[in-house]
Order: structure tokens, then C-alpha cells, then sequence
């Protein structure tokens, strides 16, 4: 099976963005020019007497003598004036030329990086896995390997064959790429996003579309797959001009809305900014914890009507237990929306103590934007990426 029916993104939006066309190679080339002047002199000669001649002659040898050491002198003074220019413009010279070399390496390694993201999209070129980044969805690697090469159709015949199932009377799947910047760093980044259209279920909208997106950098002349992100049902992947990632979900389950976000970084290196849990009430969050060690009593009638929000740092914590792993707020609802109410932060409330009794990181509600701030500062996420 091959799949070559791709095209390039061009345009603006959320999936097509405007990419400019390489620069030209700006080249400086700077001549310096030696001028020599040479002075030749003669004279006649006349009939004179011996005698006459021979004083002369003598008296023009002292003469000459004489200026010649004064010429000389003044040429001594030249030289070294015109040789200590000539030491600063050859610097220079030097200087310009190595400004003009890098910034002509920078050109032809951007020019390298186009050729080799050409070359997989073509086919011709092949994109590896590493272990050590672990990308790759469990199902995926009963047929993608670590470590080996694939070009861009066995990619997609490795992603199809994971597949439960897939109805192929809705068409082969297809793929599209579009370059981004991870970082913001002026090197750019492939990104193809490939679609499975038999895996559409006609339970849902038309719209609905099932894409596996893969983020891929030119690491010294080797293609390294670094992000896998997906769209499906209810679950959105998108992925920004500068790597700025963010998972949405439609919905929650189990009482629970799930979101992620974060950005890949100069080295296209995934940085979690925060993963984001919604709980519809208490009962949903003390559920959910318990099933990961936290054994909070939140049985009273006082934890009626409280949602709860989550913010966690780190994504192997099991729950907000520092600063470092995140941090959750909680609030009273009623038919008219969130009640503003400080009172249940503070240390004599019981909500407040029931969490720190249970080593829970908390937050009032109005502080949110200012931790996530502090966030954002710690791991170098800046609104220019956003």
C-alpha cells in the first residue's frame, strides 16, 4: 500500500499555517586594493670640466646622503603606519569573513534540514524511534520498533496494522505535513499528521476525524520521531507554529475532565506545563485519589456541592502533595455558579484542615493564575510560545 497523497499546509490557523520561503544566501565579499607608486628620475649630461665634476660630484654624494636619511626616516614612519592599518583591515577582513561563514553554514544547514524532511516525505528517507524519548502507544509497538527506521508508508502500514479494526471502504488513510518551530528558535521541525478515515464511525458527526500527528526533528542528519499526539472522538491534539501543545477533552468521565498541557522545547524535548483534572464533586475527587493511595473522609454533609480542580506538575505524581507536583483548589457551587467565599481557605476551616491532615497541596481559587505564572517562569514556557 503507498501513500503519497499529501500535500503541504499553507494558509493560517489552528492546522494551516503561512511558512515563508528560504531566504536568500546574503554574501559580503570585501577587496582591498595596493597602490604603488614608483618615481624614476634622470639627468642630462654636459660638458664640464674633470675638476668641477669630481667636487660636484662629491658634494652631491653628501647631499644625497643626507636625504636619503631624512627620506628614509619619514618612509620608517609610513611603512609602520601603513602596515599597522593594514594589520587592522586584514583583522577585520578576518572578522567579516568569519561572520559571513557562519551566517552562511546557518543558511546551508537550514537548507540540509529542508532536504532531509523532503526526502521522508518523498519516501526516501526513513524516521527513528528512541527509547529513551517513549512515544510510542503500547499498541503500537506490537508493529513499530525502537530503534529501527521506517519510511513514511511503513509508518502509517505499522499505525494500521495496530488498529482494532478498520473499514476500508471509507478510503486509505492519507497524510499531510506542515513545518513548525519548536522553541522558537528558528530551526524548524516537521509535523505529519496522518488520517485514518475507516476508523470514522458514523455514530458521530461528520466532522469527526481520527489523526495520529507525529513531531519530528533532524537531529545531526538523523530523523528522530520526539512527539505523538492524536485526535479521536472526543479527544483533540493541537499543536502550535511554536510547539505549544494542548489535549482537550469533550465531556467527562467518571465525573472527571481531563486536559493536558505543554510545548516542545528547542530540541523538540516534551516540557509538561500542567495536566488539568476537573471533578463534577467531591465524591468524583476522593474516588479517583483513593484508587491511588490518598484516603481522604469527606462524608459530611459540608462537602455537599464542592468541586475540586487539579493542577499537577508533575506527571507521575499520584496527587498535589508539594509545590513541586502541582496544586488543587476546591468551591462551593450553587444554581448560580461558583460562590466566592475565602473563608474556606483558610487554616480553621474544615475543608483546609482535612487536606493538610492528608498532605495535599492547596490553593484558593484567586491565586490559581498567579501559581501557574510562577509555573510558566520555572520551566521557561513564554507567552510568545503560548
Amino acid at each position: 500500500m503507498h501513500y503519497h497523497n499529501f500535500e503541504k499546509i499553507l494558509g493560517s490557523g489552528n492546522r494551516e499555517w503561512k511558512y515563508k520561503e528560504m531566504k536568500n544566501k546574503f554574501f559580503k565579499t570585501i577587496a582591498g586594493a595596493m597602490v604603488a607608486t614608483i618615481v624614476l628620475s634622470g639627468c642630462d649630461s654636459s660638458q664640464i670640466s674633470l675638476e668641477a665634476d669630481e667636487a660636484a660630484t662629491e658634494v652631491s654624494k653628501e647631499d644625497v646622503s643626507v636625504e636619503k636619511d631624512e627620506a628614509g626616516t619619514e618612509e620608517s614612519v609610513e611603512d609602520a603606519s601603513t602596515k599597522d592599518a593594514s594589520v587592522e583591515e586584514n583583522t577585520d577582513d578576518a572578522t567579516l569573513d568569519e561572520s559571513s561563514d557562519d551566517e552562511d553554514s546557518d543558511e546551508s544547514a537550514s537548507l540540509d534540514n529542508s532536504e532531509l524532511y523532503e526526502a521522508f516525505i518523498d519516501g526516501s528517507e526513513k524516521v527513528y524511534f528512541n527509547e529513551e524519548d517513549d512515544i510510542l502507544p503500547y499498541h503500537y509497538q506490537q508493529n513499530l520498533n525502537y530503534g529501527e527506521g521506517y519510511t513514511v508508508d511503513e509508518l502509517i502500514e505499522g499505525s494500521l496494522a495496530s488498529c482494532y479494526k478498520y473499514d476500508d471502504s471509507k478510503g486509505d488513510p492519507t497524510f499531510e505535513s506542515k513545518y513548525i518551530d519548536c522553541g522558537n528558535d528558528g530551526i524548524k521541525e516537521l509535523v505529519v499528521e496522518v488520517r485514518f478515515p475507516g476508523l470514522e464511525n458514523d455514530e458521530y458527526e461528520e466532522s469527526e476525524e481520527y489523526l495520529d500527528e507525529w513531531v519530528i526533528k533532524d537531529i545531526d542528519g538523523k530523523l528522530v520521531a520526539k512527539y505523538y499526539g492524536y485526535t479521536a472522538h472526543y479527544w483533540y491534539t493541537s499543536i502550535n507554529e511554536y510547539g505549544y501543545v494542548s489535549v482537550n477533552t469533550v465531556g467527562a468521565y467518571l465525573g472527571v475532565l481531563t486536559e493536558q498541557f505543554g510545548f516542545l522545547d528547542e530540541n523538540a524535548d516534551w516540557v509538561l506545563y500542567y495536566n488539568y483534572y476537573y471533578y463534577l464533586d467531591m465524591d468524583d475527587y476522593v474516588r479517583e485519589k483513593g484508587n491511588k493511595g490518598l484516603i481522604l473522609d469527606c462524608s459530611s454533609d459540608d462537602w455537599n456541592e464542592m468541586q475540586v480542580e487539579e493542577y499537577v506538575f508533575d506527571e507521575k505524581a499520584p496527587y498535589t502533595d508539594s509545590e513541586k507536583t502541582g496544586f488543587m483548589t476546591y468551591y462551593k457551587y450553587d444554581n448560580d455558579g461558583i460562590i466566592d467565599d475565602d473563608s474556606i481557605y483558610e487554616d480553621s476551616s474544615i475543608y483546609k484542615q482535612t487536606f493538610d491532615e492528608a498532605g495535599v497541596n492547596t490553593c484558593p481559587r484567586s491565586e490559581v493564575e498567579e501559581r501557574l505564572e510562577k509555573r510558566r517562569e520555572e520551566i521557561g514556557l513564554s507567552e510568545e510560545i503560548m
